[in-house]
């Protein structure tokens, strides 16, 4: 379920409707069912949060976001962090509550990832498995392992969060960069533009989700990546949308002319937009098995030998596991999925792996 709160003639919000919309028919094309909660710009605090405890107690909902920001009078008075952080964590899909945040940084038990930067991690992982033969890991995501990537911004929502799964994923991570990089103390503009072009043109993949407007550092250009901070050769993942002065003229981070310098590259605006939804809707999917974690954990343990069997498959590909250490280990991952004590992301995780070839028979 998504909230949008703002009034329909309210241009701040425009591009949420927008974005609600696509969401929903993704959803709906994916045989799951999507419901939107609208409120005017004069909702309150005290009305959202008996709503939140409402939603959050409500079994037929599997997962539940804020589509931000707020419209009008309640996007100046309403403390969206406070009720984000109010959230159930085991429906918070959109990754806005500070505990999902805090357990995905440090790669523990968790139910979520963030939307967009687990996207930009899944497309960059489909271009290094493609193109570059890198291995797959036990959770289905591309070893990053041997390569330098730069992230540029530390917004809470996407480049915060995108560095620390990086680091997770084995990436060598340059950066964050953000208005206040530097060198020796000194963040002048002349020392910014240095670090960034020293950074960024050492790097394999580039993931920019700065927008550009508060960082202007090149005198000619409007973009963030010019020609000089790329590498030949190298992934541009653009996950920014800035506007230019007519408010209407969306643009990324990468020059065009700096994206030519790429082996791959996502639209200026608008490539990794789908991807998010597509993770929002997965984790709808994975929403929808949390509420039903019993039948999970029931459905791992009736096919143990599959379960098994494909968690052997994976340790052996990734780690180069002999036949004795992955069918122990192999064991041991079954084990835990199907105890009732274990967190469900284990039952989930198992069931997601057996799935294809469940399908199969």
């Amino acid at each position: 379920m998504t909230v949008l709160v703002g009034d329909k003639d309210d241009p701040k919000v425009a591009a949420s409707r927008s974005y609600v919309g696509m969401k929903s028919a993704t959803t709906k094309l994916a045989g799951l069912s999507s419901l939107t909660e609208e409120f005017p710009s004069t909702a309150t605090t005290q009305e959202m949060y008996k709503k939140l405890e409402q939603w959050n107690n409500d079994k037929t909902i599997s997962i539940l976001m804020f589509q931000l920001p707020f419209g009008g009078k309640a996007g100046e008075t309403i403390d969206t962090t406070a009720l984000c952080n109010r959230i159930n964590i085991a429906k918070d899909g959109d990754g806005l509550n500070q505990v999902t945040l805090g357990l995905m940084s440090l790669g523990a038990e968790r139910y979520y990832d963030c939307c967009t930067p687990r996207g930009m991690i899944d497309l960059s992982s489909v271009y290094l498995v493609r193109e570059k033969g890198a291995r797959l890991r036990p959770d289905g995501i591309a070893s990053f392992a041997g390569y330098e990537v730069v992230v540029a911004g530390r917004s809470n929502i996407v480049g915060e969060p995108l560095f620390n799964l990086l680091k997770r994923f084995d990436a060598s991570v340059l950066g964050p960069l953000h208005t206040k990089t530097g060198s020796g103390g000194a963040s002048d503009k002349e020392t910014q533009r240095r670090i960034y072009i020293e950074l960024s043109k050492r790097a394999d993949i580039i993931f920019g989700c700065m927008g550009f407007h508060p960082y202007k550092v090149h005198a000619d250009t409007e973009y963030f990546f010019t020609p000089e901070m790329v590498k030949q050769g190298c992934l541009i993942i653009d996950a920014s949308t800035s506007f230019r002065k007519d408010g209407k003229s969306p643009y990324g981070d990468v020059d065009p002319s700096a994206r030519a310098k790429a082996s791959a590259f996502t639209l200026e605006t608008g490539g990794v937009g789908p991807a998010t939804v597509t993770k929002l809707v997965h984790q709808g999917w994975l929403g929808m098995l949390y509420q039903h974690i019993d039948k999970v954990r029931k459905a791992v343990e009736d096919n143990k030998s599959v379960t098994v069997s494909a968690f052997k498959k994976l340790l052996s590909s990734y780690s180069g596991a002999g036949e004795a250490d992955a069918s122990a280990n192999a064991e041991m991952l079954f084990n835990r999925a199907i105890n009732s004590e274990s967190h469900p992301v284990h039952a989930v995780d198992a069931l997601e792996v057996i799935l294809p070839e469940l399908m199969r028979r």
